[in-house]
């Protein structure tokens, strides 16, 4: 096998989730590299393989392989190419190691290396990346002055920019608390059908900092049109109908997850399991690959479960049925966003939020279980498997939710 096939091996075991057969494949490429004398590349690859093995929970082996490589990559004259890229993937393994102080300094030293080599994309990758690392480290209040002094060195107009323009903004509008908010408009029902709808969208008003409880936020209609630009490709009604309506129907998240929830039935068992999803794709002709695919992401989700059952968010027995939650949630706030951009009126979002609430209704029996539903569907599009980020806010939202007495899920009964 070729050095380039090793590495994609090692690429695509990433993109499953499977990190520890990442890992190996890295170390398999890293070899090869090291017995052709490549030494830069052989750098480079270990740094990626500590990253992978950082990512399977062997934090202490990925922080040995890192060394390893970091005292390589000294000896090589010059080198700001591996150097960047040693950063880079250093700032991922500090991280999981804990210290994340000094995982921000490596995300801002490989922004600046890439900057220096005029790969900008990467050095905005890093840049984002090191913005989110001096916030969790010093917190919203303790960020700001860093925030600002990394902004200062970002080109303006580029995505990287705008995004840690947005994680300032967030740091300046609230620099008391590191998370989120359950915050309800006094002047709105916080009660009754509509808001048990609004419950439903519940999870991104709270880690917005906005009334779960109200569709109009005239304060916020620039941010909203300049969100859905961003975020979902959406500059006019049509962009936005088209968008509700893939919500609604529950075809935004990836159908694959669906078909693999449904092939386990009520049972437990992973060999079960897997045997029914095999059997599905082999009845449809699908590839051997798409099988191998599939098949790991029903392990990712067994994965997801278990944590979810040793933080709470499922019961010690319970399964996720059915991630068209994640879908409905954002709905609701589909229709926020719509309504502050000027894409609908308050009638038709009124409407698009009763339908997304009486949607999860039919397919969830509690809110806890739609809870673990939308959160599982959103940590498949974005976690990647590292319980990370974006799982430390969702889990945290959940919480909020499931705990706080004035909240929604605790004032009202599910449907």
């Amino acid at each position: 096998m070729t050095f380039q096939a090793m590495l994609d091996r090692a690429r695509k075991y990433e993109r499953q989730g499977r990190s520890a057969e990442a890992a190996e494949a890295y170390a398999s490429a890293a070899q090869d590299a090291e017995a052709r004398g490549d030494r830069p590349a052989a750098a480079a690859v270990r740094a990626r393989q500590a990253r992978a093995l950082a990512a399977a929970g062997r934090v202490d082996e990925a922080l040995r392989v890192l060394d390893g490589a970091e005292r390589a990559a000294a000896a090589l004259p010059g080198g700001p190419q591996v150097r960047a890229a040693l950063d880079g993937q250093a700032a991922h393994v500090l991280a999981a190691a804990g210290r994340t102080g000094d995982a921000a300094r490596r995300a801002w030293g490989a922004m600046a290396g890439f900057r220096s080599l005029q790969d900008h994309k990467r050095a905005d990758v890093a840049g984002v990346h090191a913005a989110r690392l001096i916030v969790k480290d010093a917190g919203p209040r303790g960020a700001l002055g860093p925030l600002r002094d990394l902004l200062a060195t970002m080109p303006p107009g580029g995505d990287g920019h705008r995004q840690v323009a947005v994680l300032l903004a967030e740091a300046e509008r609230r620099p008391d608390r590191d998370h989120d908010v359950l915050i309800t408009d006094p002047d709105r029902a916080a009660w009754g059908r509509l808001a048990a709808a609004l419950g439903v969208g519940a999870h991104l008003a709270v880690g917005n900092g906005v009334p779960w409880n109200t569709l109009a936020t005239p304060d916020g209609a620039r941010d909203d049109r300049v969100l859905l630009e961003r975020d979902w490709g959406i500059t006019d009604t049509a962009g936005w109908r088209e968008q509700m309506d893939r919500l609604l129907n529950a075809e935004n998240s990836d159908p694959a997850v669906q078909m693999v929830l449904d092939r386990r039935g009520r049972g437990t068992d992973p060999h079960a399991w897997r045997s029914a999803i095999v059997a599905w794709c082999r009845e449809r002709d699908i590839s051997d690959d798409t099988i191998g695919e599939v098949v790991a992401l029903a392990e990712t989700i067994r994965r997801y479960e278990a944590r979810f059952r040793a933080d709470g968010l499922l019961a010690p027995d319970g399964l996720v049925e059915s991630v068209y939650g994640y879908d409905f949630g954002r709905a609701v706030n589909m229709a926020r966003w719509g309504l502050n951009a000027g894409y609908c009126d308050a009638e038709e979002a009124e409407k698009c939020v009763l339908r997304a609430g009486h949607h999860a209704n039919r397919v969830y029996p509690s809110w806890t279980s739609f809870s673990a539903g939308y959160i599982l569907g959103r940590m498949l599009r974005f976690d990647e498997g590292e319980f990370g980020e974006w799982y430390d806010r969702s889990l945290t939202g959940h919480r909020i939710l499931a705990d706080d007495p004035a909240s929604p899920w605790r004032r009202m009964a599910w449907g």
